[in-house]
């Protein structure tokens, strides 16, 4: 019924689902087989609701697997930018056991999670990049309109420039120049930086690097450890070994610090060991109460429930430390703002004053 094999390459060339996408899917398709629905209606009843075209592209060629005797998480497979391993292992898991539903609503409480961690990240982040937009805009205005239509009167002046103002005109006249050169460089290094940041050896002492930083460094580990936990222990509560789990988290992690954490607790216990002795002797990257619950999960056989509080007491230190970061950098910024406007203000207004100031006399 649903045979469009030409469709597929579009699927993989340009289908990029968002966590919103993601969630609704799972959330949906959960509501739809709860009540009864068989998978293959559901998955029609779903492309029928969604006004996502990279879903509805997906779903097409999901429902052409279907029909052709797939199982939903192989098909899932051949999407690994859109749907995570996570994703894809919880549903193989509910498929094994008949309980696909419950899967997916784990899946869906995940990514709901997974949602709000990115809400609170860009709300901290919102207030300096509103400045920083701000600051770079005044700067922009003051430096490339302002000050050339002013130059020709400095020059004219038969007064000493202040230091400042020499150092304004100088910028300006050097970005007025230069502009299109600085505007190249600038994207050159950008270039050069994704580049070179996506290559493993620098990006891991980069990564380390920023875990040892002591405002910054705290809100990483913990958004790192929020997610890492709650994988480990949604897996883990699934009926995922414990070692799978951790592989698992480790390559969902886009921090190569916490992904060698991760193996290497999964070779510990693979090598006789627990995860508390390892993280014992590790305690650079998660905290002492990390490693206390997760001893005691070890030893009561609650090991997922334990992975579960360490990711919402992760999540409550991240919401204390982006309200303490936010504090100090409001009046930071707008010192740095009130400062910077006021050199550039100084820088203009001084020379001027001494023409008023020579002409009076």
């Amino acid at each position: 019924m649903f045979k469009f094999p030409s469709l597929k390459a579009d699927v993989n060339l340009f289908s990029h689902l968002t966590v919103k996408d993601q969630m609704f899917f799972a959330k949906t398709l959960a509501t739809l087989t709860g009540a009864g629905l068989p998978l293959e209606k559901a998955l029609i009843g779903i492309r029928n609701q969604t006004t996502s075209k990279p879903l509805r592209k997906i779903l097409l060629t999901i429902l052409v697997d279907i029909a052709g005797g797939e199982f939903l998480s192989s098909s899932l497979k051949k999407f690994p930018k859109d749907f995570s391993t996570l994703f894809i292992n919880l549903v193989k898991i509910g498929e094994k056991t008949g309980t696909l539903t419950e899967s997916l609503g784990q899946v869906a409480a995940h990514l709901e999670k997974t949602r709000e961690l990115i809400g609170k990240i860009r709300a901290a982040m919102l207030y300096p990049i509103i400045i920083g937009i701000g600051t770079l805009a005044t700067a922009g205005y003051l430096i490339l309109v302002l000050l050339p239509q002013l130059l020709p009167l400095f020059k004219s002046l038969n007064v000493n420039l202040p230091w400042s103002t020499r150092i304004v005109l100088g910028t300006s006249a050097f970005i007025q120049d230069y502009k299109w050169l600085l505007l190249v460089a600038i994207l050159a290094t950008g270039i050069v930086c994704a580049f070179l940041l996506r290559l493993p050896r620098l990006r891991e002492p980069i990564q380390r690097s920023l875990l040892r930083l002591p405002v910054v460094g705290p809100i990483i580990a913990n958004v790192h450890l929020t997610q890492t936990a709650n994988i480990v222990g949604t897996l883990h509560k699934a009926g995922i070994t414990i070692v799978d789990a951790l592989k698992i988290a480790a390559q969902t992690s886009t921090n190569l610090v916490y992904q060698r954490d991760l193996f290497a607790m999964a070779s510990a216990i693979e090598d006789g060991g627990t995860i508390a002795q390892y993280l014992s002797r590790h305690r650079t990257h998660f905290p002492a109460i990390a490693t206390q619950m997760i001893g005691v999960g070890e030893e009561s056989g609650k090991l997922d429930e334990s992975w579960i509080f360490v990711s919402s007491y992760a999540e409550r230190e991240l919401d204390d430390s982006t309200k303490a970061l936010t504090t100090i950098l409001e009046p930071l910024l707008l010192l740095f703002v009130g400062a910077f406007v006021g050199f550039i203000a100084i820088s203009i207004i001084t020379p001027i004053y001494q023409l008023t100031g020579g002409v009076g006399q």
